[in-house]
């Protein structure tokens, strides 16, 4: 019986794919010091094989502990058997591909080491064997070459803008090809590299990788271990780029790293702070999902990159890799019935149909979904479509009942962000097994009581608490979605032909331009001053300041403003309201932008 290529006399030297990556990381060395080892120290990585695990794993240690065990795919069994049994390459019209690649990424150029294992040149040229399984070194070296154009077709860069950078193979190495060819049972031990550059003509913000080793038609997934580097320093844990997904990262010039993580604290310190920097998100390829439960709505948000809705909806466009602003109107209609078929939700029982509020299609940039973004051209390998349904309920929600059906190879599973309140988050998961969620609560209504009259007159004490209650009456009052609630509740506190006035100018004053004209939710109102007018007993020059917030996608956007304005306050039915309203001064202090619930410890 033969001898499986893994399974190996205890005394045979073991092959080792990727010994370059692992190196690197292990010393996580600058790009310069470890390249300037030469290619002939790396020999790559295969632990041996053991009877749980006959097809082996590879694991790559960090120096601050941390291994990543990468498990073989079960594709890479199939073509070892297939190898093993001694078929030739015609046999497999899309085979797996396993390589990997490391990214310097430079000012001025990114330099790219790319390894490709012989037997993907085995497999993609359809290279024959002689009668002793012996792979000649110039069929080998042959489909190395042949191989350039491959690497370059299916291995990309792309800048922010979305735009393809264009390289060019600096050194193609074929030492590790032995001149009298190599065995069958040698084709996963040894390797080529590729040198490639990426010339730039200024240092890129951001960075897309994406690699289709399997083709465009692959039936297979290809894999690749990619290590990226800025300026010669470990940016970021290594990662697996799969068939067709891209990878994007984002550079700080005016801060570059100046040294690797050395330990966990310095890696969870570095996390925290590009998930606080990217505002809760942590991949830009990741899907996202945040359900809220409010008192009037029930409302579903998702941030998906648009290669992962694809999935499930193939969008129309003339360009495959971008996506018009025109386009973009048109997929509209088409978005919103995937995603109501997808996401039924009932409140209290009944059936609500979903609102499509708002649909963006977002860039790398945080700052787009997070300050609502103009739209703009994009780039499918780097879009994400901003998704807000709306399921509204005039009854305060008591029970709720949200459906997923989504699910994909590259969605298996939904996790959500569940924010009823103002709680504290909490997580959902969707499965196809799992597919619904239910809660069941009670949520605080809003609640605007009239301010009881004590005396006939005011002095400037009493005043301030007075203006401090009817002006948070009159915010809370927009608390309420109908009309003619939130006219009833500011009735409670607004006397006569003000209140229709005083309704349009605080709605205008609570709409937020940088949320796409969302009405803010009052959080806090401060009175600063109050000094007696000289128009009358009765009116006062009043100073406040309004904090507001408008939340989406687990982002919470505050508001400070500063409001000067003469109020008149008249008791009526023994009750105090605004009688009159002259606003002299609306003034913006702040506006910021956090993650609801994140902690900073």
């Amino acid at each position: 019986m033969g001898v499986s290529p893994r399974y190996r006399p205890e005394n045979e030297t073991k092959p080792r794919r990727g010994d370059r990556l692992l190196a690197a990381i292990q010393q996580c060395r600058p790009f310069g010091a470890w390249a300037s080892l030469g290619r002939h120290h790396f020999r790559g990585l295969t632990p041996p094989a053991t009877s749980s695990r006959p097809f082996g794993t590879i694991a790559l240690s960090c120096p601050f502990g941390a291994t990543t065990i990468v498990r073989r795919n079960i594709a890479r069994t199939c073509l070892l058997a297939a190898l093993c049994c001694g078929l030739s390459g015609t046999s497999l019209a899309h085979p797996i591909s396993l390589s990997s690649a490391i990214v310097d990424v430079k000012r001025d150029r990114i330099v790219a080491d790319l390894q490709i294992m012989l037997e993907d040149l085995v497999l993609y040229h359809e290279l024959k064997a002689g009668g002793d399984y012996q792979y000649s070194a110039e069929d080998l070296r042959s489909a190395a070459k042949k191989h350039e154009q491959f690497v370059m077709d299916y291995f990309t860069l792309r800048d922010a803008n979305g735009e393809a950078l264009k390289g060019k193979i600096e050194e193609l190495d074929t030492s590790k090809i032995e001149a009298g060819g190599v065995r069958q049972t040698e084709l996963m031990k040894k390797s080529v590299n590729y040198a490639i550059s990426f010339p730039i003509s200024q240092p890129q913000s951001f960075l897309t990788l994406t690699q289709t080793f399997g083709g465009p038609d692959a039936v297979l997934p290809a894999v690749m271990d990619l290590m990226l580097l800025q300026n010669g320093i470990l940016m970021e844990r290594p990662t697996q780029l799969t068939l067709g997904r891209p990878h994007s990262v984002k550079f700080d010039w005016d801060n570059p790293p100046t040294r690797a993580p050395r330990s966990l604290r310095d890696l969870r310190k570095m996390r925290d702070e590009q998930v606080q920097e990217r505002l809760g998100i942590a991949t830009y390829g990741g899907l996202y999902s945040f359900l809220y439960i409010t008192r009037f709505e029930v409302r579903h948000e998702v941030l998906i990159p648009l290669l992962t809705l694809e999935q499930w909806l193939p969008i129309r466009r003339k360009n495959p890799d971008f996506l018009e602003v025109e386009e973009q109107a048109v997929a509209r209609k088409d978005i919103k019935r995937f995603f109501r078929e997808q996401s039924p939700v009932s409140i209290n029982g009944q059936p609500v149909s979903a609102k499509l509020t708002r649909l963006n299609f977002f860039g790398l940039d945080i700052n787009d979904f997070a300050l609502n973004a103009e739209p703009r051209r994009v780039s499918v390998h780097q879009a994400r479509a901003g998704v807000i349904l709306s399921y509204p309920s005039r009854v305060t929600p008591r029970q709720v009942v949200i459906q997923w059906k989504a699910f994909s190879e590259y969605a298996p599973f939904l996790r959500t962000i569940v924010l009823v309140g103002n709680d504290a988050p909490s997580e959902q998961t969707f499965r196809v097994a799992e597919p619904t969620f239910e809660w069941a609560g009670k949520l605080i209504s809003a609640n605007v009581l009239a301010v009881p009259s004590l005396s006939a007159s005011l002095g400037v004490k009493a005043a301030t608490d007075v203006a401090k209650r009817l002006l948070t009456n009159v915010y809370r009052a927009f608390d309420f979605r109908d009309d003619g609630d939130v006219y009833d509740a500011l009735a409670t506190s607004v006397e006569g032909d003000l209140l229709r006035d005083l309704y349009l100018q605080t709605k205008r004053s609570l709409l937020m331009a940088e949320q796409g004209g969302a009405l803010s939710h009052v959080t806090g109102v401060e009175v600063v001053k109050v000094l007696p007018s000289r128009k009358s007993a009765s009116t006062f020059d009043v100073t406040w300041r309004v904090a507001g917030t408008v939340e989406h996608w687990g982002h919470v956007h505050k508001r400070v403003k500063d409001y000067e304005a003469t109020l008149t306050i008249q008791r009526i039915e023994d009750a105090w309201k605004l009688k009159g309203v002259e606003l002299l001064s609306e003034k913006r202090v702040s506006f910021e932008t956090s993650i609801r619930g994140y902690d900073r410890d």
